[in-house]
């Protein structure tokens, strides 16, 4: 997040249309990595579809955070307006335009495989119900519904904590994005052999129109599961948060982004201070002194910008 300081004047947001449709954008590239990765990888493990989410998701973050903060996924818009951090008028906007950006991507896929010889790959109903999120009999490992339903709200719980945590302005990691990432691409890996991995309601929904009947008929539980999650993430977050952390996460979010380049920002703001304090003229030596010996200088505006980042920003 870019500092906010008396420094530097606060990065103005972008308008909500723009945001709204980067976050489609980036939803987009999210599961169109995804999709493409479980679609024609040979090996098709947990680990290597989990690493393709994880690893868009860092590059959607990095490209496209500064512009509407990079949540990409329903659940966590839903969590950061628990939180506070985002209105939730946008954040019905940022979930319809996440969901037409993962349906989009998957229909990129389908034209692509409507164009190849005849034969070269599976029906497309039984193709895409490989990808879809499933329980009880459709579950790769045939996990019951309640036991899918546990380990999705858990997992969309601790990985928006972990955003949630992360994004925080208190948090001066340039390192966000990379965690965010790895921390999804575990999760992933983690429930891939359960319900096929879910944990993104957009994901979820981007592949039922295209599987057979059965996968729409169990979508329910893949918004459900990760809303509940974040929202519960949310709150008990919220809820040991000083209010004083809670104005101050909500009053950056709603005018900057939370992406690596905020250290970066902080950092500039400070060489700048300090290439203008050099460049200042010399305080004139007061007049008055001690034991005969001149009054010492006041500190200087470096040592003041120095003092300033140093001690941290409220």
């Amino acid at each position: 997040m870019t500092s906010t300081g008396t420094a530097t004047a606060p990065a103005q947001a972008y308008p909500l249309s723009t945001r709204v449709a980067i976050e489609g954008l980036g939803s987009f590239f999210i599961v169109f990595a995804g999709l493409g990765t479980a679609l024609f990888n040979s090996t098709g493990s947990a680990a290597t579809i989990g690493f393709a989410y994880g690893l868009a998701l860092v590059a959607a973050i990095v490209s496209f955070g500064h512009v509407s903060n990079g949540y990409f996924n329903p659940a966590f818009s839903l969590g950061m307006a628990v939180a506070g951090r985002l209105k939730f008028s946008a954040m019905a906007l940022y979930i319809v335009s996440q969901t037409i950006g993962a349906v989009l991507a998957s229909a990129v896929w389908l034209a692509m495989m409507k164009v190849m010889p005849a034969g070269a790959t599976p029906e497309t109903p039984a193709l895409f119900g490989a990808l879809a999120n499933g329980f009880d009999a459709h579950s790769p490992s045939q996990v019951p519904m309640v036991g899918v339903l546990i380990v999705e709200v858990v997992a969309v719980a601790i990985l928006t904590a972990m955003v949630l945590g992360i994004t925080s302005i208190r948090n001066k990691t340039t390192l966000g994005p990379v965690a965010i990432g790895v921390a999804f691409a575990v999760a992933v890996a983690i429930t891939m052999p359960l319900s096929n991995g879910s944990l993104n309601p957009a994901r979820a929904t981007a592949v039922v129109f295209l599987a057979e009947s059965w996968a729409i008929g169990q979508l329910w539980l893949f918004w459900l599961a990760p809303l509940v999650g974040a929202a519960l993430a949310a709150a008990i977050y919220r809820s040991f948060a000083t209010p004083a952390t809670v104005a101050d996460d909500a009053e950056t979010a709603s005018s900057v982004s939370v992406t690596s380049a905020s250290a970066a920002s902080r950092q500039t703001s400070a060489v700048e201070l300090e290439t203008a304090a050099s460049e200042a003229p010399a305080a004139p030596v007061p007049a008055s002194s001690v034991n005969g010996e001149p009054a010492p200088k006041k500190a200087s505006a470096v040592n003041d910008a120095q003092a300033f980042f140093d001690g941290g920003k409220k």
